[in-house]
């Protein structure tokens, strides 16, 4: 069953009023415990996802171009993680193997990793229309292929996304060109979700997203995020009638599907800006933050009830790259900005500050709620295919 959730006129003003006056109620945080953390894994990497585990370590997955191989985006994939608590030194690079699922990164498509309450860690990618992903439980000496989509499905994977949750819960979303089309729009996709609950050993049936909401744009990322209790938040942007805008859906844990359109951009293209949203979501699942382009400019908006009404739309600059996420209480979003990344505490659209880091940097949050930006200590070229998508939980 598929609930549409509204966005009632006049609605922002007085969702603006409930975000000033729930950052009145919180007491007022120091500086310097809110200043970015900015960590550079000592490696070279192209596209890169990084996640904090519950002891607080960092986990990487990284891409470098293989210059060997003639293949457009072909790339080799490796893991590393903090290994003490001040997170000041990394374990060696350990490979990702691929097997026939040779990972084909680049602009829009990006690895991911999750960890698992267990510490099992997840690595996924993309892989020539296909998915690939990987399983270990040794600390990456060793690693077990998921299937998250079946070799022999119709169609393509376009997109992917792929994120961890409470205990060992793990979803992917892709756009699938399976069933292209609805209407008149040729980019619009069914957006497809499966979970698994424990840690990809194994999963449930697939399900569309979007059978009864709009269309997805084929070629930008959706993301994901789940709250405490395990429902599964997903944004994306949506292609009907060549406009497009950003849908917020939640898949609960009861199985129902409620969305909405939470932007309002009007926004009319005949092609794919490929670039995705970003959305974090707090453990209560009351607290909604999204990021998004239209056009040049990046653009947020948030929701104090559970994404039933959100703000209007708040203007961040010009850029491509941007993010949001949650942790310790707090939601973040970030964004290009002046050569680093501009921060911004998301509900109470407070505690802005630049950090001196490229821009290119994934976005974490720790558990007392301060920011945390990754980003690799080599530079890399960048890869082939499309402009560089912000790599996710930060620059994805």
């Amino acid at each position: 069953m598929v609930k549409r959730w509204s966005i009632p006129a006049g609605a922002a003003a007085a969702m603006t009023m409930v975000a000033l006056c729930a950052a009145s109620m919180q007491e007022p945080a120091k500086a310097e415990d809110e200043k970015a953390i900015v960590l550079r894994f000592p490696h070279e990497a192209d596209l890169w996802d990084a996640v904090l585990g519950r002891d607080g370590r960092v986990h990487v997955v990284y891409a470098l171009r293989n210059r060997s191989e003639s293949g457009r985006g072909a790339s080799d994939l490796f893991y590393v993680a903090t290994t003490d608590e001040e997170r000041k030194a990394w374990s060696e690079p350990r490979p990702v193997p691929t097997g026939e699922r040779v990972a084909t990164v680049g602009g829009e498509r990006q690895p991911f990793v999750a960890v698992t309450a267990d510490g099992a860690v997840v690595a996924s990618w993309p892989s020539g229309g296909g998915i690939g992903a990987a399983r270990s439980t040794d600390g990456a000496a060793t690693w077990s292929p998921m299937h998250p989509r079946a070799a022999d499905a119709p169609g393509h994977a376009d997109t992917m996304t792929m994120v961890g949750g409470p205990g060992s819960l793990v979803a992917f979303a892709w756009t699938d060109t399976a069933v292209m089309g609805r209407g008149e729009d040729k980019l619009a996709a069914p957006l497809h979700v499966r979970l698994s609950r424990d840690g990809g050993q194994s999963f449930e049936a697939v399900v569309e997203l979007n059978r009864n909401l709009l269309g997805a744009c084929v070629c930008c990322t959706p993301d994901l995020a789940f709250d405490g209790s395990g429902n599964l938040w997903v944004a994306y942007r949506t292609s009907d009638a060549n406009v497009k805008e950003i849908c917020i859906a939640r898949l609960g844990v009861d199985g129902e599907i409620t969305g909405a359109i939470a932007s309002a951009d009007d926004w009319h293209l005949n092609g794919c800006p490929m670039n995705g949203p970003e959305i974090a979501v707090d453990r209560e699942g009351k607290a909604v933050a999204f990021t998004w382009t239209r056009e040049t400019v990046i653009r947020a908006a948030t929701s104090a009830d559970g994404g039933r009404t959100f703000t209007a739309a708040r203007d961040l600059g010009n850029g491509s790259r941007h993010s949001a996420a949650s942790g310790g209480g707090r939601l973040w979003l970030a964004w290009d900005r002046r050569g680093g990344i501009g921060l911004i505490r998301a509900v109470e659209q407070s505690g802005e500050q630049l950090a001196d880091v490229p821009a290119r940097a994934v976005l974490l949050v720790t558990a007392e709620g301060r920011p945390l930006l990754v980003s690799a200590a080599g530079p890399a070229a960048p890869p082939e295919g499309g402009h560089d998508r912000h790599e996710r939980r930060g620059d994805h």
